[in-house]
């Protein structure tokens, strides 16, 4: 069982409410908490999950975590669970999900991977066919965009313990490209490693996007496309600027698979990759 432990203020991320809020409930015996030697509350991740349950932030019925017999990685149920609930622009309801499953030992990046991206790509294909309307479609990516952002303590390390500072990581999502919550994970995930993240999001043009990364002097850049294959000069200025900063660049994306990149941009085909990457990245900045 995973014993994650969170501050009072992750735990307010976490929900969506204020620090004060928290700090009630847990006074009142509504969330079970404990005291550090120095009074501050911790909360262990399966007890936000109880109270989450009993309290129903979540969808009616059972949050489907566990996993079938013998798979690694979860399946079909909690993509199908995870896509009802952006249809109904229930972001509570997916920050459910998702600490429900990391409590099960899964990494942040798995999830984003098998059951977030596959929930979003259904979604798409729907409204690609006219299933469902273009407002539908945004409630649902706007949904999952506001569970991004609350899912951050997810993604930290148990505890908060003192992170390396591994400088600044630049995320953006290329020019021409009209979604951006591949970006908003990969920023997540960064934060969650040590990095300070400038993230531009959509449609960033090449060169305002080359001048933030000197400016910033950035270790690291993290850049998808989904709809645009011609990326290659964009990708290219990235990588002459993060040159002169020493950093690296690193993509993702369908669109930029089917790209001619320069070889000095690592092509990442997943968020999990890009969780180990951005390991090996402050490892190195660490020892220069």
């Amino acid at each position: 069982m995973n014993t994650d432990v969170l501050s009072t203020r992750q735990v307010a991320t976490l929900l969506g409410v204020g620090e004060a809020t928290v700090k009630r409930w847990a006074d009142a015996g509504e969330i079970d908490c404990f005291r550090t030697p120095g009074g501050h509350r911790k909360f262990r991740l399966r007890d936000i999950t109880t109270f989450v349950q009993r309290r129903q932030f979540q969808a009616a019925g059972p949050l489907p975590g566990s996993l079938p017999q013998g798979a690694d990685e979860p399946g079909e149920e909690a993509i199908r669970h995870f896509q009802a609930s952006a249809l109904r622009g229930d972001a509570a309801a997916l920050v459910a999900q998702l600490a429900a499953l990391r409590l099960r030992g899964h990494p942040l990046a798995l999830l984003f991977d098998e059951v977030a991206a596959p929930a979003l790509h259904r979604v798409g294909e729907k409204w690609s066919q006219a299933r469902l309307s273009a407002a539908e479609e945004h409630v649902a990516s706007q949904a999952v965009i506001d569970a991004v952002a609350r899912a951050q303590p997810l993604a930290e390390p148990p505890g908060e313990p003192v992170r390396p500072d591994r400088g600044t990581a630049v995320v953006a999502a290329m020019a021409g490209e009209q979604h951006d919550i591949a970006a908003r994970m990969a920023a997540c995930l960064l934060r969650a490693q040590g990095f300070e993240v400038l993230a531009p999001l959509a449609q960033t043009p090449a060169r305002d996007l080359a001048d933030l990364i000197l400016r910033a002097r950035a270790s690291l850049v993290a850049l998808s496309s989904t709809v645009n294959a011609e990326v290659s000069e964009q990708v290219g200025m990235a990588v002459a600027a993060a040159q002169q900063t020493g950093g690296r660049v690193l993509v993702g994306g369908t669109a930029m698979r089917k790209a001619q990149l320069p070889a000095e941009a690592r092509l990442l085909q997943s968020l999990r990759e890009l969780d180990a990457e951005s390991q090996s990245a402050g490892r190195r900045r660490a020892r220069a």
